[in-house]
C-alpha cells in the first residue's frame, strides 16, 4: 500500500512536467523547423497573383507630400490594382517582380502607389527580422526573450502558440499562429503590430503550398493596414498568392486584358472591389453634352499639372527593365537634409544608373550631388563603375569629385614667414583651397582572402582668396598626381577586414607642383548578433614619409563628409565634433570609432518611448594627433519614425570641449 501510494505522488508530478515539456518541445521544433525541414528559395520561380485595394476615409492636402500617396490624394476615394506574373527569388528577401498582367484603377503611375507594402506580403517569418531588418519575429528563438508565450492543444496535430511583446515596442508584434505539432511548420499565423507609420494586420497561410522549396514562403499572405497622417486615414488590404496554377508566355508583358485576368484569376473579387471597377469603366463612357465635355477638360487640365509637379518634384523619377535601370531621387525630399554643429545644414539629391550587359557583366553610374550652406559649397561625387568578374570581385571605377574644401597652416605660415608682419593672413582664408579629385581604380580579389586595388590620382586645387594669394606672390593652383595601391586582407567572414595603403605624389608629372608619400593602416569590423544588434568597430592610422611639399596633408581614411547620409550611413564611422581644421593639420594621426546598436537597448523598453524608438545607439570615437592631446567623442542616438537624433560630448584628455547634435530626417525614408 505504502508503494502505491508513493506511486501516485510521483507519477502525478511527473505527469505535469511531462505536459509542459511537450508544450516547449512544440515551441522547440517551431524554432529549429527552417534548419530541420525547409530548403532556403534560391534561385526560385513561381507565379503571383497581387490585389490591392486602397480606400481613403479622410484626407486633405497634406497626403500630396507622402511618397507614393500623391495620386490618391485626389480623385476617388477607392481605388484596385491586379497584377498577374511571375515572381524570381534569390533568397526570400531578394526577389524580382515580372508584370504579366496589370490593371488599376490608379490613372496614373500606379505602380508606384504604396510600394512600401511589397515588403510586407513576404514575410521572414522564421528569421530574425521579417521585414528588411524591421520587426522582430515571434518565430525565432533569438527573440524569444522579447515574448511571451501561451502554448494550447486544438489536435492531435496541431497547437495553438499565443504571443504577446514583453515591452510595448514598435519593433514587437503580437497574434497568435497554428503549429504543426510533429514538425513545428506553421500552418496559420496572424499577428498585428505599428511600424513606420503603419498599423498592420497580417495574415499567413502555409498549409496549401506543394513546392519544398517555398516551405519558408507563405501559399497566401493577407496584409490590412491602417495610415493616419495629419489628419489623413487612409486603409489597404494587399492580397498576395504564390504558386498560382495558370503560366502565361514569357511574351506576355504589361498587359492591361482586363477579359485574360478575369480568366485566370485564382480568387473572385468582392462586391466592393467589383463595384470600384465598374465606377472606374463607366468614367470612359463617352458624355452626352457639351457642358459635360468641357467641365472633364477643365478636371483634365488640373490632373496633368499636378502629374507634372509630382512626376518632376516629389516622386522619384524611374524607369527599368531586364537589362537594367535608372533613377533619380525627389527633387524635393526633406529626408536628405540633415544638420549637425559642425557640419551646419546640407541638402542632396542622388542618381543611379545601371546596364547589365550579361549576368557577369554590369556598367553603373551613381552620383550624390548637394550644397552645404554652412560652408556655402557646392558638392558633387560621380562614379562610374564597371563590374567585369563578380566572383573574385572585380571591378574597375571612375570617380569624379570636388571633395571637402581642405586647408593646411603650412600655407599660412609660409606668407609669414616670407611677409613677417606686414599684412595679418589670418583674415584673409589664403589657406582655404577647393579640391577637384579624379581617380580611376582596379579591384581584383588574387584568392578568397586578399585583394589588391591600385589607383591613379589627380588633384586640382584652387585657393578659395586667389586674389589675396596673386598679391602675396603665391600660387591659386596646386595640382597633383599620384599612384596608389591599397592591399586588403580579411582571413575569415567573421573576421575584421585589414587594409594598407600607399600613395605616391610625383612633381612635373602631368602639371604636378607637389611631392609626397603616404601610408595608412585600418581595420574594420562589423558584427550582426541576434535580434538586429549590431557592432562596429574602425581602428586605423596613417603618416607621412615624404615630406617635400607639405601645404596638403589629406587622408583617405581620416577626412570630413560634408554630406552625410540618414541613420544608415557612416553615423557610426566618423567624428561628429572634430575641428575641420584638425583633418589636415598632423603628419600622423591615429584613430578609432565603435559603435553599438540595438531596436531595445535604454529608452526604447519604456512604454511610451517603444511606441516612437525604433533603434538606439552608442558612440565612443578617439583621435591621438601630432602635437595635441588625447581627442574623445561619446555620443547616444536614436532612431524615430520622424527623425534620427543624437548628441555628442567631445573631451581633450580629461577636459570637456564642446557639446552638440546631429540630426536627418527618417520620416518616409524607406516608402
Amino acid at each position: 500500500m505504502r508503494y502505491i501510494l508513493l506511486g501516485i505522488l510521483f507519477s502525478v508530478p511527473s505527469f505535469l512536467y511531462g505536459g509542459i515539456r511537450n508544450d516547449s518541445l512544440v515551441l522547440e521544433r517551431m524554432f529549429c523547423y527552417r534548419r530541420n525541414f525547409a530548403c532556403e528559395i534560391e534561385d526560385t520561380t513561381t507565379n503571383i497573383y497581387l490585389k490591392l485595394a486602397i480606400k481613403t476615409n479622410r484626407r486633405n492636402f497634406t497626403m500630396m507630400c507622402v511618397p507614393t500617396l500623391f495620386h490618391v490624394a485626389y480623385g476617388d476615394r477607392d481605388y484596385i490594382t491586379e497584377n498577374y506574373g511571375k515572381v524570381k527569388f534569390k533568397d526570400i528577401r531578394n526577389y524580382d517582380l515580372k508584370h504579366q498582367i496589370y490593371v488599376s484603377t490608379i490613372r496614373h503611375r500606379s505602380s508606384s502607389t504604396m510600394t512600401v507594402l511589397r515588403k510586407y506580403i513576404v514575410p521572414d517569418v522564421y528569421g530574425i527580422a521579417m521585414f528588411e531588418d524591421q520587426v522582430l519575429s515571434p518565430f525565432n528563438r533569438a527573440n524569444r526573450v522579447y515574448y511571451r508565450y501561451t502554448i494550447s492543444e486544438v489536435t492531435q496535430d496541431t497547437h495553438l502558440i499565443t504571443f504577446k511583446p514583453r515591452s510595448n515596442n514598435t519593433q514587437l508584434v503580437k497574434g497568435y499562429a497554428i503549429v504543426n505539432s510533429h514538425s513545428g511548420r506553421l500552418n496559420y499565423a496572424r499577428f498585428q503590430g505599428e511600424y513606420d507609420m503603419l498599423n498592420f494586420d497580417i495574415q499567413t497561410y502555409f498549409d496549401e503550398i506543394q513546392d519544398d522549396r517555398l516551405a519558408i514562403l507563405p501559399r497566401k499572405c493577407v496584409v490590412n493596414t491602417t495610415f493616419k497622417f495629419l489628419g489623413n486615414d487612409l486603409r489597404s488590404n494587399y492580397t498576395a498568392l504564390f504558386g498560382c496554377d495558370t503560366n502565361l508566355p514569357d511574351s506576355i508583358e504589361r498587359s492591361a486584358d482586363m477579359k485574360l485576368l478575369s480568366d485566370i484569376r485564382p480568387i473572385p473579387l468582392d462586391s466592393v472591389e467589383t463595384d470600384i471597377y465598374r465606377k472606374f469603366f463607366s468614367s470612359f463612357e463617352k458624355p452626352d453634352t457639351v457642358a459635360t465635355d468641357n467641365k472633364k477638360k477643365k478636371s483634365n487640365i488640373g490632373k496633368i499639372a499636378w502629374d507634372i509637379l509630382e512626376d518632376n518634384m516629389l516622386s522619384s523619377i524611374r524607369g527599368e527593365n531586364d537589362k537594367g535601370y535608372f533613377k533619380l531621387s525627389p527633387i524635393i525630399n526633406p529626408e536628405y537634409i540633415t544638420y549637425s554643429n559642425s557640419r551646419g545644414v546640407a541638402y542632396k539629391i542622388t542618381l543611379g544608373a545601371q546596364y547589365n550587359f550579361n549576368e557577369k557583366r554590369k556598367l553603373s553610374f551613381n552620383s550624390r550631388t548637394g550644397y552645404n550652406f554652412k560652408i556655402k559649397q557646392f558638392y558633387f561625387d560621380n562614379r562610374l563603375h564597371f563590374d567585369f568578374n563578380p566572383k573574385r570581385n572585380g571591378w574597375l571605377e571612375l570617380q569624379m569629385a570636388n571633395g571637402n574644401r581642405i586647408n593646411n597652416s603650412s600655407v599660412l605660415d609660409l606668407l609669414n614667414e616670407q611677409h613677417r608682419d606686414t599684412v595679418d593672413f589670418s583674415k584673409l582664408n589664403l589657406d582655404y583651397f577647393n579640391d577637384n579629385h579624379y581617380e580611376l581604380s582596379c579591384n581584383i580579389a588574387v584568392t578568397d582572402e586578399f585583394e589588391v586595388m591600385p589607383s591613379i590620382i589627380y588633384h586640382h586645387r584652387t585657393a578659395v582668396n586667389k586674389n589675396a594669394m596673386v598679391q602675396t606672390g603665391q600660387p591659386t593652383e596646386y595640382n597633383g598626381f599620384a599612384s596608389s595601391l591599397t592591399l586588403k586582407y580579411q582571413p575569415f567572414k567573421s573576421w575584421p577586414m585589414f587594409s594598407l595603403n600607399y600613395e605616391r605624389c610625383f612633381n612635373d608629372v602631368f602639371g604636378s607642383n607637389m611631392e609626397y608619400e603616404r601610408w595608412e593602416l585600418d581595420a574594420s569590423y562589423r558584427r550582426r548578433y541576434s535580434s538586429l544588434k549590431r557592432f562596429n568597430a574602425r581602428l586605423g592610422g596613417g603618416f607621412y614619409t615624404n615630406k617635400s611639399t607639405t601645404y596638403f596633408i589629406d587622408y583617405n581614411n581620416f577626412h570630413e563628409d560634408y554630406l552625410p547620409g540618414g541613420w544608415d550611413d557612416d553615423w557610426s564611422g566618423e567624428f561628429q565634433l572634430l575641428n575641420s581644421r584638425w583633418y589636415n593639420a598632423s603628419n600622423y594621426y591615429l584613430r578609432m570609432n565603435v559603435s553599438y546598436d540595438s531596436p531595445l537597448l535604454l529608452i526604447s523598453r519604456l512604454p511610451f518611448a517603444g511606441r516612437i524608438f525604433e533603434a538606439e545607439r552608442l558612440y565612443f570615437s578617439f583621435a591621438q594627433l601630432e602635437k595635441t592631446r588625447a581627442y574623445y567623442e561619446v555620443g547616444y542616438g536614436f532612431k524615430t519614425r520622424f527623425i534620427s537624433l543624437a548628441f555628442f560630448g567631445s573631451f581633450l584628455n580629461a577636459d570637456f570641449v564642446r557639446f552638440g547634435t546631429k540630426f536627418s530626417f527618417e520620416l518616409f525614408r524607406k516608402w
